[in-house]
């Protein structure tokens, strides 16, 4: 009777997964991309100076500009902006305001655009701005997206990417130690101590994802191996019904969510994808450096974690040969105070040392934009061959358009990251997700 019930949910999902991909490719999935950005990133610019004449141009930003946000509002956080660094301007979720003439900029997020109204309502006078902050993995394999429809229909991208016209990471290193100096005590060494005796536990991981994409499931069976290796992980969360349930994380209760990581000396941040540019999520910012875990990280490459976070804060998992060797390690510093106290050095350095200090970002750096500052461009990767002509205190002369969403979302990414749009792979992936929701 088990095993008929089995068959019955495997025919079902193939069915399901045949349907899926007759719309993943008549979406244009699978089709060839260009690279939006050509040739190699200009030379990372740092600690960038601030010109009097934007500091003229910030201080005179009086006129309220209303930005208004197409998603849902319990999935944002960093919406405050502060008008002496910012400008003047308000985020509202209502959707009507979108006709009001101090609209000056509309936020969309990928899926809930509809282009036909839009063109109905939209001005000239408005910035229209798509939004993600999931992975191309996301969009393109799993959702079958193909972003054509919105070829020239766009004037700024918005995503944690740093290639991003509006910069919209997860969290900054920066923000960070702004919270914890915040709440500290005044003397970091001693708030440290006092962090480092909270530690009762080894690891930790909770998911919710168990295999909806391939990383997923890689990261699983990475969890398990390390615990075959012999390292005590607690993994909690959905994935894992039988083991005790975390608390519940909101704003509400962020403290008890805060105590509960802090528990732990290491935090398991696995992606759920894997090598796609920028892909650097709450999972380290929040879980870890603000609630006081090492990251153990697994998903981006290395290069971009070093771009975002300090790089003497976490352990990057695919330097070591084997889960064994990550183990063996982790058990070295669970026994050597001294060497596990390092992970946590950047919490004593100037803060003017984290990677992209002074840099606006998200709502911040948009309502920048919409007064005129575009001196947050500096920090673009690209800025020499694509944004050099933008002054940094004016507007530019000509209408901001992205030619295709595509090729820059998509085409701009790693190759690894989504080299599963193909339909073999799309076909592979699909089987794998039944045996797995089947047999674990």
């Amino acid at each position: 009777m088990i095993l008929r019930t089995k068959y019955r949910k495997t025919a079902v999902i193939v069915a399901v997964s045949i349907l899926y991909i007759l719309y993943y490719f008549s979406n244009g999935g699978g089709g060839d991309i260009e690279p939006a950005f050509q040739g190699s990133p200009s030379l990372k610019k740092t600690n960038t100076h601030f010109p009097e004449e934007c500091k003229v141009v910030l201080s005179r930003a009086s006129e309220k500009h209303t930005i208004v946000m197409f998603l849902d509002q319990h999935n944002w956080l960093h919406l405050d902006i502060n008008s002496d660094q910012c400008g003047n301007c308000e985020v509202t979720f209502d959707r009507s305001k979108i006709t009001d003439p101090a609209t000056k900029a509309v936020v969309f997020h990928f899926n809930q655009i509809d282009v036909k109204y839009l063109q109905k309502v939209r001005r000239l006078d408005q910035y229209y701005i798509w939004h993600s902050m999931e992975s191309p993995l996301a969009l393109r394999v799993v959702r079958g997206l193909s972003l054509d429809e919105y070829n020239n229909f766009f004037n700024l991208t918005m995503s944690y990417r740093d290639d991003s016209d509006i910069y919209y990471p997860y969290d900054t290193t920066e923000n960070i130690r702004h919270l914890l100096d915040a709440k500290g005590s005044g003397d970091t060494n001693k708030d440290l101590d006092q962090l480092l005796r909270k530690k009762k536990k080894m690891a930790l991981w909770v998911t919710s994802n168990c295999g909806t994409t391939s990383p997923a499931r890689d990261r699983w069976i990475y969890s398990e191996n390390l615990i075959k290796a012999g390292l005590e992980l607690d993994r909690r969360g959905p994935c894992f019904p039988d083991a005790p349930r975390p608390p519940v994380r909101s704003a509400n209760n962020d403290q008890i969510w805060g105590d509960y990581i802090s528990e732990y000396k290491f935090y398991m941040a696995f992606e759920n994808s894997f090598n796609c540019l920028d892909y650097i999520t709450e999972k380290v910012f929040d879980n870890c450096l603000l609630h006081g875990a090492v990251p153990v990280v697994l998903g981006a490459k290395k290069s971009d974690y070093q771009k975002v976070i300090p790089t003497d804060s976490f352990i990057y998992a695919p330097d070591f040969k084997s889960p064994a060797e990550l183990v063996k390690y982790l058990h070295y510093l669970d026994k050597n105070d001294s060497a596990y106290k390092q992970y946590f050095n950047w919490r004593v350095r100037d803060v003017k040392t984290m990677p992209n200090y002074g840099r606006a970002f998200g709502m911040c750096q948009l309502c920048r934009v919409l007064h005129g500052i575009n001196v947050d461009n500096l920090f673009h990767p690209y800025y020499d061959q694509y944004y050099s002509d933008i002054p940094l205190c004016g507007y530019p002369k000509t209408t901001r358009i992205v030619t295709s969403i595509r090729n820059w979302f998509y085409g701009n990414d790693y190759n690894e990251c989504h080299a599963n749009a193909h339909v073999l792979s799309v076909v592979q992936n699909w089987i794998a997700s039944i045996w797995f929701y089947l047999w674990h």
